[in-house]
């Protein structure tokens, strides 16, 4: 996830009623407990259901038999005349869904193992072996996921009429609208057999290396820390300025040591997914776009308005980091001040201890519904939050959920930063958005990138409205607002910037491998074209130090963020609108996150058209004002 606060500096009457700020040990964040779903991945319980899923799957093997020997006819099933192909499809549909359950819950225990470090070997094998197993799983779906997308309407219906396909309705429908790139049956469990092996691969080889890469970090005082990459990452959020660029350099020389591998795996990935689209172009052409903008639920004309608006109101975002620098007394800001927090003041606190700042979190979801409140000191209470400071630990955060037991988790490194709260307040809010839909199928949870960043974003903006309000003196009013102006360079610069990034490289991909250096001009180009003359330099590494670009199961990762920022800006508005009904709008909106496309999804929870430039350039006025409130502090 993005973090997008900063801020050491805020007084200690904000956060600790007694006065007292945390110190050492107390700003860390807490272990997670994940004992109440498994032990450990060496566990007889964790084998066991290792087994179970083998099993599972061999069922599923005899059971898509029938359904296979209908493809060749699949256009033309009859409901009537084809009654035992229909109840072989809910039979197989009933089971599919008890092995995605069993293999997403083994498959996030190991990740959130080898999350918290990067060296266990064990959590490590576990994921490699999961993926063969899910690949199992996706060539035995083969043949259900054809005659679904083929079949006549008629018999579609006939296959919903159940309780247990019922839910199907949704995501079915969204296969059906690609029939035309639909494989034989052959090729589609060979591509699924070959996947863990081949694009899944590098996916795993990118977090094994940022999961163990040393950084050398020269400190301003003429000593070197060797730290892991998370490690690192987090003194770019630091207010020492020099700290912040001898982190950041030792973070790219890390990147530049392994250049040519994350070469290989960015290369690696965009091939593999080349040729799978040049297979699928057998009656219409796919684009290098259209799986993210399918993953998204979105349509070209959203995405084309989306960034539109972006690059109309790119100005923004650097006035924002040009008034950011004015504070740090340079004409401009480096690329290791892209997430520094505000100016250090005299008598400023050293942090945010991670009690302190969970009750604000606490408070501030509260302030939108008691309910919400009650939520976040449930997570703390069941120990589903994990904010260590670990040396192999992975960089970054993100909100998971167990698919058996439907308990999310939260995954992030807390050091007292107010970045670092804001990030709490981000994937609590993902967290939140997974507990709302704790009684909806699991066929009818899967929301896309897009709406999954509403809740979070939502979370950010509730803190943020909440210390606003709380703020007792100019100093704190002043970090808030340097808050804001980070959001806008965000989300209307950075996150973009990575767009046209990744567009150029798929652009260029088709001509052969692009080396290193060739990655390293691409990004170059990119960050001039919306960063502009607002930093002193480029971040010529962005492509290799960025988790987003390296997986394998999404592409596009970048515009979801700038979307979900502006959408849930429009969804917050609607707060003091509705007053005591939002919440129950709010919730009812999330609960649709997984069964309507975004578009048929704002207008019927917001009233609004989101394929026009106009619903996100009024979302951009929003920001617009929070630019011009920092600027005009700035100022004064």
């Amino acid at each position: 996830m993005i973090t997008i606060h900063d801020t050491t500096m805020f007084p200690p009457s904000l956060f600790a009623p007694d006065g007292a700020t945390g110190t050492g040990q107390e700003h860390a964040g807490p272990a997670w407990d994940l004992s109440g779903e498994y032990p450990s991945v060496t566990s007889p319980d964790y084998t066991a259901d290792m087994d179970r899923l083998r099993g599972l799957i061999t069922q599923l093997d005899a059971m898509s038999k029938p359904i296979a020997d209908a493809v060749p006819r699949a256009a033309g099933l009859d409901p009537a005349k084809d009654r035992a192909v229909v109840d072989a499809c809910q039979a197989f549909a009933g089971r599919l869904v008890e092995a995605f359950t069993l293999q997403g819950n083994l498959a996030v225990y190991a990740n959130c193992s080898s999350s918290v470090d990067g060296s266990d070997d064990a959590a490590k094998t576990a994921r490699g072996v999961l993926q063969t197993l899910g690949a199992g799983i996706g060539a035995a779906h083969a043949a259900f996921k054809l005659v679904m997308a083929l079949c006549p309407d008629a018999f579609f219906e006939a296959f919903l009429s159940s309780e247990t396909t019922a839910p199907f309705r949704f995501s079915l429908t969204q296969e059906r609208k690609l029939k035309a790139r639909f494989l034989p049956l052959d090729v589609e469990k060979t591509l699924s057999t070959m996947s863990p092996d081949g694009l899944s691969a590098w996916g795993s080889m990118y977090n094994n290396i940022t999961g163990t890469v040393r950084c050398q970090v020269k400190k301003p005082d003429g000593a070197t820390d060797t730290l892991g990459l998370a490690a690192a990452a987090s003194m770019l959020k630091k207010p020492d300025r020099a700290l912040r660029e001898a982190a950041w350099r030792g973070i790219n020389a890390a990147m530049a040591e392994h250049r040519e591998s994350f070469a290989s795996i960015l290369n690696s990935i965009s091939g593999w997914r080349y040729a799978e689209a040049g297979l699928r172009s057998h009656t219409e052409k796919v684009h290098f776009l259209d799986k993210a903008l399918h993953q998204s639920r979105i349509g070209l004309a959203t995405l084309n308005a989306l960034m539109d608006a972006l690059r109309a109101s790119r100005e923004l975002g650097r006035r924002a980091l040009r008034a950011q620098a004015r504070h740090y007394g340079v004409e401009r800001l480096g690329p290791w001040d892209i997430l520094a927090p505000a100016p250090a003041r005299g008598g400023a606190g050293p942090g945010i201890a991670f009690k302190d700042g969970l009750e604000v979190v606490r408070r501030a979801y509260a302030a939108v519904d008691p309910s919400m409140g009650d939520f976040v000191s449930d997570m703390a209470k069941k120990r589903r939050i994990e904010g260590r400071v670990l040396d192999r630990k992975r960089p970054g955060a993100y909100c998971t959920e167990f698919p058996a037991s439907r308990n999310p988790f939260v995954f992030t490194t807390y050091q007292g930063a107010l970045s670092e709260l804001s990030t709490l307040a981000h994937e609590l809010g993902h967290a939140y958005h997974c507990e709302v839909m704790r009684d909806i199928p699991l066929v009818e949870a899967d929301y896309p990138m897009t709406l999954a960043e509403t809740a979070s974003t939502f979370g950010e903006a509730a803190l943020g409205d909440l210390l606003a309000k709380d703020a007792a003196d100019p100093g704190t009013v002043f970090d808030l607002a340097w808050a804001d102006a980070q959001d806008a360079a965000t989300f209307l610069v950075n996150i973009p910037a990575r767009f046209e990034f990744e567009r150029r490289f798929y652009e260029k991909r088709p001509s052969g491998p692009v080396s290193a250096d060739g990655l390293c001009a691409l990004t170059r180009e990119a960050w001039e074209e919306w960063y502009g003359d607002a930093l002193s330099d480029y971040d010529d590494y962005y492509w290799a130090s960025k988790l987003h670009f390296h997986m394998p199961g999404v592409s596009f990762y970048n515009f979801p963020y700038s979307f979900g920022y502006l959408f849930s800006l429009g969804v917050y508005a609607k707060k003091d609108e509705l007053g005591p009904r939002f919440h129950t709008a709010y919730v009812g909106l999330l609960r649709d996150t997984g069964r309507m496309e975004a578009e048929d999804l704002a207008a019927k929870h917001l009233g609004v058209d989101i394929t026009k430039s106009a619903f996100w350039e009024g979302a951009i006025d929003m920001v617009r004002a929070k630019v011009e409130r920092f600027e005009g502090l700035a100022s004064s």
